[in-house]
């Protein structure tokens, strides 16, 4: 019926967008027309005011239609044959479009198109009728309009108005890259018609003429202004940060209660007064920036003499050096002769003996001269001078002066029969007549030689280890570029043919050659040769990983091609990279020829031509812009594993192959879906190599059970099992020989989510006890966690005997790594994750142990958040670890689960793009290819994620900050892209670094990584939530988990045993098991920070420096908020809820409560608490916002994990902040997540500007590769802690 409906109208064919939601699936319609007069197409979103759920998609696409088709033939009685469900719906849509209120009856209208363009024509007709209503009926200081009456009001302290103020303009010139040149400039075509606005709100003529003439010329914050606000609020948005309050018109005032003028605070401390005195009054008077004025004052000297640091500061300000030696006398240069009757004659004054002050006839400054008979100055070159004026920016001023400085060291200076003062009247009256004709400077060229100038880089040469865009980790000596291979084709032939001759090559080579590779070299190096692309497949053991890029190496060297080699080999993990290279370094008599390169670590030389390197590092160079112009060669290895930087890295090559037509590459894979890569890479030649292993014997959990005699502790209570399943199981184990004992522990084990560490230690003890032959024991387990539990589970089993044990995961150094492959006179026991599974080779392990789980990243749809999920392993990765037992010799591989639970275990791993949100590679691929269009790009990824999912990331990134409203990354998005955590995390990690409060927010990361804290058992919920708010702290389910975990880190720090612990956990109803998940994370999180450079690499959690703001609840709140935004709710109390009691003094508002407030999330509508959550029964609500992890749907939709929320933090953290000048109110957010507060406009001017200047420190941070942490007060950082600190308050 709608799509008839549409076509009888001209209009395309609507469509229905589903979306999925906790509470179920929701609609979109969208129509389409051409305008025939313009030959455009115009398209209308048609969306419910209330929320529709629906439990499956089929249905909301109903519902859909249902809603489109009322909206626009609603005249029409069509329900009557409609069936059931839309009828009812059709019905319910009737009395809303009865009881809605008259403005919105063009939504009913039957032509949507023409019914929004003349809603479109009365709202603008309303607003040129406020405006000019405006002029004539000037609304009380503070007044905000209907769209803003009923929201929250923002307030902002006098004395913190002025600290934000001030450290705006430090800021600015702290980080003047923050006003660079930049395209986007006012259209002429409209300033006329802005100029009569502006004329109407009361701005003077001269005002507008400003406006118009910095937004006309183009700048970074000019670009900023026009980007996110109308050209109108553009322009108030600059007139208000830039005029004087005083000539303001009187709506742009401040209200009263915006900005509590009776409200003080006082500046106590211990500084040194002699220096604050200077700073202030070079800072404050004379215009200079603060952080050159540190600088200088830093020096003894000039912090003793004003005159010797105006000096020194005139001359960085005209690109000159100061030194000691600058106030010298030189010989021949006189001092300026000031006359007393000139001084007189011109107006000028001496405020005392040795200070001149000049006020110019024509220009709004004056000028300060320092003068000494006896230290004969000012003359060329010691000038100590400064510009005042209580109306032009210092910048400006500082501009006047820099003109009159450099005039004053020239020869003509004077002009014959003119006096000093008036020498300098003209070279200052000359300059503003400029700025007056032509516009101020550019406030970076007037500053540029007091901006930071960043460390030099030389350019690496192609064949460099890593070339990141991130901070990187060191010890800060600076490393020169790698030199590049002088020796000639000839050269390097002789020296192989020479290596070749030697014994210990000729040994290496016979081992060699009876791997199955080598039979495979001549039929591979003319694949190689005929082909740019080869996949190459090899069982475990066939020789491809080690010997593959030897062939290829020595072919070039023999074909008088050396000098051109270049091959890079790449493995998904770091100890592969390392120990392979090792292994062919060794096989070619470390010649040289072989090194690697991983984060943070490279061993290669100028001869090296075969480079081991991690996936990551390749990816870095490609991102870096190096286009691999020197590689000849790209070997990738095990392709199979499916990683999204494997499927990001086989999709950048595809591109870079249209591009580099030298380049060659080769794919190596086991024999797992190959087809799929010889189908990318458009049917490129297929090898196959069979693979060599020794015998290895599979030993199930059935069959070692009864040989090791284990009995495992009685199971906690789980899922029932019914009595026939329960017989079922048994007869089958009784058919197999088993006894009822060994039963009954397989049946426990297989029913128990959990990995049994007594179980693995038993097991190992046995192997030790029993086994014939010597060796190693390479346990595989699923992450960190698991091995030190693991490891602590075997120490007491082997203390006093000859076994080793040794842990081996991706977060060793690789120093670490390398204890697991020599030999040792013992048993060597091995506890790994998956970095073991491939491509490693330890030579003495006889043994493997299988745990069968392996840590993923999986998406959690409930809390939107990526976690590392445990999970069972594949058979195809349970192949490769059985492999590991016959790499050298015969061996055993022990399975700790049964040949059942084998057979229902996935056969290949799903390519992890596939399965992962893509947030992150959106932000990386974002990263390195700034000007591209994402979606487009990874739509010709090897497996193409949906598009609904591309665009549900780009939309995350967006409301994350990640990347603004053009599309461009941001400087928090290039940090967030380096870090290897969820997005969310990453951005609350970040915040917390630079606003130094890093260990709570490690902790409260960590806890929302982990599984609750606090449990809550059926038969003891009462006491369960008593517990709990034992623990309340500030309104924030996530701040009391902090306190109860470091409630538990200090009965471990006083030394309180593990009896001692567990038992203030079950009288807390707290885990253990969580307390311990949270630990390793907080470690892990802080890890991944220091390598990344982003703090010292000996940082401790609790690190002082790290902390200073640690104690500020409100600062970790806003943190919170900065990393979960929008999942915002607003917390409302109905006017009908709202009472009166009458006292003798007047009256009293009626305490409410808890159950008459209510909740309304910003896309979902009416929501309510956990009643677990500490804020359940709040009734006193300091703020009207919370913040929440996730929201779920049961009998309502419930919020967990909830924190309240200061209004600053929405301010600081939160969305966009758009400015309504006239409304006197601002929004927070847009399109579907929106907040309105009620404030004076320029409270939302003055955060915006913080907001931009701390991009402008992350994106100088990003440039120079410096540590997030601030190395001394920061201005802004500190304006920002003020303003969260007392919500806007003082006090």
């Amino acid at each position: 019926m709608e799509i008839e409906w549409c076509q009888k109208q001209g209009w395309e064919k609507p469509s229905v967008e589903t979306h999925k939601h906790p509470g179920g699936w929701s609609f979109v319609v969208y129509l389409s027309k051409i305008n025939k007069k313009t030959n455009q197409k115009e398209s209308i979103r048609l969306e419910p005011d209330q929320s529709y759920p629906s439990p499956t998609a089929l249905e909301a696409r109903h519902w859909g239609a249902t809603y489109a088709l009322y909206r626009f033939c609603n005249g029409m009685q069509l329900h009557l044959v409609l069936p059931p469900g839309p009828r009812e719906y059709w019905n319910e849509l009737a009395v809303e479009h009865k009881n809605s209120p008259p403005h919105l009856k063009w939504k009913y209208a039957a032509d949507p198109f023409a019914a929004r363009e003349e809603a479109k024509a009365n709202a603008a007709k309303r607003q040129v009728a406020a405006a000019q209503n405006a002029s004539s009926s000037r609304p009380s200081s503070g007044q905000a309009s209907g769209e803003f009456s009923q929201s929250p009001e923002v307030r902002m302290a006098t004395s913190l108005r002025e600290q934000v103020e001030e450290a705006i303009k430090k800021g600015i010139s702290m980080y003047p890259e923050a006003n660079d040149a930049a395209p986007s400039v006012l259209d002429n075509g409209i300033a006329a018609k802005v100029t009569q606005q502006l004329g109407h709100l009361g701005f003077t003529a001269a005002q507008t003429r400003n406006a118009l003439s910095f937004l006309s010329q183009p700048s970074r914050l000019a670009t900023s202004l026009l980007e996110t606000s109308s050209p109108l609020e553009a322009c108030i948005e600059y007139l208000v940060l830039h005029v004087p309050e005083c000539d303001l018109p009187q709506r742009f005032l401040p209200a009263l209660n915006s900005s509590n003028p009776f409200i003080t605070s006082a500046h106590s401390g211990t500084e040194d007064l002699k220096r604050r005195w200077v700073e202030d009054k070079a800072v404050k008077e004379a215009g200079w920036p603060a952080h050159a004025v540190k600088q200088f004052t830093a020096v003894p000297s000039l912090l003793q003499n004003w005159d010797k640091l105006l000096v020194a500061l005139g001359k960085r300000l005209i690109g000159e050096d100061w030194t000691g030696q600058s106030d010298t006398k030189i010989e021949g240069v006189s001092p300026f002769d000031i006359d007393i009757d000139e001084v007189e004659a011109m107006g000028a004054s001496m405020a005392d003996t040795t200070h001149l002050v000049i006020p110019l006839f024509s220009v709004p400054i004056q000028i300060h001269i320092l003068t000494s008979s006896e230290k004969a100055y000012p003359r060329p070159g010691f000038a100590p001078m400064y510009v005042t004026s209580a109306s032009v920016p210092a910048y400006v001023r500082l501009h006047l002066l820099s003109c009159l400085l450099v005039a004053m060291n020239s020869e003509d200076f004077l002009e014959p029969g003119e006096g000093f003062c008036m020498a300098v009247m003209r070279v200052l009256e000359g300059e503003w007549a400029k700025i007056e004709d032509n516009g101020p400077p550019e406030m970076s060229m007037v500053l540029v030689h007091f901006i930071p100038k960043p460390p030099v880089v030389e350019s690496l040469p192609p064949d460099a280890a890593e070339i990141s865009t991130a901070p990187t980790k060191g010890d800060g000596r600076r490393r020169g570029p790698m030199r590049r291979d002088e020796r000639t084709d000839q050269q390097i032939r002789q020296e192989f043919e020479a290596l070749c001759k030697q014994d210990g090559y000729a040994e290496m080579l016979a081992m060699r050659q009876k791997l199955p590779a080598f039979e495979a070299k001549e039929e591979f190096l003319q694949q190689l040769e005929k082909n740019r692309v080869v996949v190459v497949v090899g069982e475990t053991g066939c020789g491809k990983t080690t010997q593959l890029p030897q062939f290829i190496l020595d072919s070039l060297i023999q074909a008088d091609k050396g000098s051109k080699a270049s091959i890079l080999v790449t493995q998904p993990r770091r100890i592969s990279a390392i120990s392979v290279a090792a292994r062919v370094s060794t096989e070619r008599l470390d010649d040289g020829s072989v090194g690697y390169a991983i984060r943070g670590e490279s061993r290669q030389s100028q001869k090296t031509k075969l480079l081991f390197c991690t996936t990551g590092v390749v990816l870095r160079r490609l991102g870096s812009g190096d286009k691999l112009e020197g590689v000849s060669h790209i070997v990738v290895d095990e392709v199979h594993e499916r990683s999204v930087d494997g499927d990001f890295l086989l999709l950048e090559l595809k591109e870079l192959l249209k591009k580099h037509s030298a380049l060659k590459v080769v794919l190596m894979s086991a024999t797992i879906n190959h087809e799929t890569f010889v189908k990318y890479f458009d049917g490129a030649p297929l090898m196959t190599i069979p693979g060599f292993t020794h015998p290895v014997t599979d030993k199930y959990l059935e069959d070692l059970i009864p040989l090791i005699k284990y009995h495992p502790p009685t199971p906690k209570s789980g899922p029932k099992q019914s009595e026939e399943a329960l017989r079922a199981f048994r007869d089958e184990y009784r058919s197999m020989g088993l006894d009822d004992a060994s039963i009954t522990t397989i049946h426990a084990i297989t029913r128990s989510d959990r990995i049994d560490f007594q179980l693995i230690a038993a097991l190992v003890d046995h192997i030790v006890s029993t086994a014939e032959k010597r060796g190693g024991i390479l346990i595989f387990l699923p992450g960190v966690q698991e091995i030190r539990q693991c490891i602590d589970a075997m120490h007491p089993l082997f203390a006093g005997k000859q076994v080793d044990i040794f842990p081996l995961h991706a977060n060793l150094s690789s120093e670490e790594q390398r204890r697991v492959f020599p030999k040792t006179s013992g048993w060597k026991v091995i506890a790994a994750t998956n970095v073991a599974e491939t491509s490693i080779t330890i030579d003495d392990v006889i043994y493997v142990v299988d745990a069968g789980k392996v840590k993923e990243t999986q998406y959690d749809p409930e809390t939107s958040l990526s976690r590392l999920v445990e999970t069972w392993v594949t058979r195809a990765a349970a192949r490769q670890r059985r492999g590991r037992a016959g790499r050298t010799q015969p061996g055993v591989c022990y399975k700790l689960y049964t040949r059942k639970q084998e057979l229902n275990m996935a056969k290949f791993p799903v390519p992890e793009i596939l399965r992962v949100p893509l947030e992150s590679i959106s932000l990386t691929v974002k990263v390195m290819r700034e000007e591209e269009d994402v979606k487009l790009f990874l739509s010709r990824a090897i497996d193409p994620p949906k598009v609904a999912a591309m665009e549900r990331a780009w939309s995350t990134l967006e409301e994350l900050g990640a990347v603004d409203e053009a599309g461009r990354l941001t400087p928090l998005g290039r940090h967030m892209s380096t870090l290897p955590v969820d997005l969310r995390l990453a951005k609350m990690l970040i915040l917390a670094t630079v606003f130094q409060c890093l260990d709570p927010v490690l902790t409260i990361a960590a806890a929302l990584s982990s599984k609750p804290l606090f449990l809550s058992p059926m038969d003891k919920r009462g006491e369960a939530a008593q517990a709990r708010a034992r623990f309340s702290t500030a309104g924030s389910d996530l701040l009391t988990d902090l306190h109860a975990y470091n409630e538990c880190s200090r009965l471990r720090s006083e030394g309180k045993g593990h009896a001692a612990i567990r038992v203030f956990c079950e009288q807390n109803f707290i885990s253990p098991t969580t307390i311990r998940e949270i630990t390793a994370l907080r470690h892990d999180f802080l890890l991944s920070l220091a390598d990344l450079g982003f703090i010292p690499l000996s940082s401790a959690p609790s690190s002082p420096a790290l902390n200073k703001n640690s104690g500020n609840l409100n600062l970790i709140k806003a943190v919170i908020l900065g990393g979960l935004w929008p999942r915002v709710a607003r917390v409302h109390l109905p006017k009908d809820r709202i009472k009166f009691d009458k006292v003798q003094a007047g009256t009293i508002q009626r305490e409410n409560t808890a159950k008459e407030y209510k909740i309304y999330d910003l896309r979902e509508g009416r929501v309510f608490l956990h009643p677990g959550s500490v804020l359940f029964g709040e009734a006193a609500w300091k703020t009207p916002f919370l913040v929440y992890f996730h929201k779920y749907m049961s009998t309502k939709v419930f919020l967990r994990d909830a924190t309240e929320v200061p209004l600053y933090a929405l301010l600081l953290f939160g969305g966009r902040v758009s400015v309504n000048q006239i409304g006197g109110g601002l929004t927070i957010g847009g399109k579907e997540s929106f907040i309105k507060l009620r404030a004076w406009p320029r409270i939302g001017i003055l955060v915006n500007q913080l907001r931009r200047l701390l991009d402008a420190q992350l994106q100088r941070c990003v440039e120079e590769g410096t540590m997030l942490t601030p190395s001394d007060v920061n201005p802004v950082l500190q304006a920002m802690l003020a303003l969260l600190t007392h919500d806007g308050l003082t006090e």
